[in-house]
């Protein structure tokens, strides 16, 4: 694991090295989800770029990193198996009297390291200054608690008042039949009740952005939130036509013995009377 602290208004960059007789230095080529062409960020998308000489013992491979997020990366190389049954013919090539560089080089097998990851800090300012991220003083908040965004602006100025110069929101998005924020309805829409009026999709996007925008330049405080993509609702529309997304029993058979105990702890709750006992506890005893 590599970080890379930001530095503001420069890039900077990331070079590895491999020194030059090590098992990974024939063919060595690194693969990286950064986007060395500058093309859109996909996860799954591996750049490639091969290592070349740096001096007459180490091999080289570096580019400048211009946006900040978490990449993976990972080299190719060619080697030989010591458990290979050819390796002592294709290496000393005993039977041939005159080998070839190209008869060897077919003995080596494409090998690749395991996956490894760097991460580059983003470059944060706040009214027109750097704002390092160890001097980030984070108050995490719960929007459906706020009410609506109309009426953020008390809340957001005492935040600042009070020192705090980012906010942590909760997820914002339409909850699910348990209200919890961590439980969503849509993953796409931002809740209805932080609204006073029926909106758009679009709408309520807009309202998002102006309240975020109010939040940097009146009241100095940088937002965050949580994306959750997989806090799933159990009444989702999605996951109603994509019920082999979630776990069940069919696709996760171990979690049966799970879902059987869930089930008679429900049972049990639900029929305490039947045993004399009161489904409220009152007392130390109960």
């Amino acid at each position: 694991f590599i970080r890379l602290p930001s530095v503001l208004s420069q890039s900077c960059a990331i070079r590895f090295r491999i020194l030059i007789g090590s098992t990974a230095s024939i063919d060595a080529t690194l693969h990286t989800n950064y986007p060395l062409d500058g093309s859109p960020y996909v996860r799954t998308k591996f750049h490639q770029k091969q290592f070349n000489f740096g001096s007459q013992t180490e091999l080289i491979c570096e580019f400048r990193i211009q946006r900040p997020g978490p990449y993976q990366y990972y080299v190719s190389y060619k080697s030989v198996d010591a458990s290979d049954d050819d390796r002592i013919d294709s290496i000393t090539c005993k039977t041939d009297a005159n080998p070839t560089l190209d008869r060897i080089y077919r003995a080596f097998k494409s090998r690749r390291t395991p996956t490894s990851y760097f991460l580059v800090d983003p470059q944060l300012t706040l009214a027109g200054q750097a704002l390092p991220l160890d001097a980030i003083v984070l108050q995490s908040v719960s929007p459906k608690w706020l009410g609506p965004m109309k009426s953020w602006s008390p809340h957001l100025a005492a935040s600042s008042k009070l020192g705090y110069n980012m906010l942590h929101f909760i997820p914002m998005q339409q909850r699910g039949g348990s209200d919890s924020p961590y439980s969503l309805y849509n993953q796409l829409e931002l809740s209805d009740e932080l609204f006073e009026d029926k909106a758009t999709a679009e709408q309520k996007d807009l309202k998002l952005r102006e309240t975020m925008l109010e939040m940097v330049h009146r009241h100095r405080l940088l937002g965050v939130t949580d994306m959750v993509w997989n806090h799933t609702a159990y009444n989702s529309d999605w996951l109603r036509d994509h019920p082999e997304a979630g776990f069940n029993l069919e696709n996760s058979p171990h979690l049966r013995s799970a879902y059987e105990l869930d089930a008679a702890l429900v049972r049990f709750s639900r029929d305490l009377t039947d045993y004399g006992l009161d489904r409220m506890v009152r007392t130390v005893e109960d």
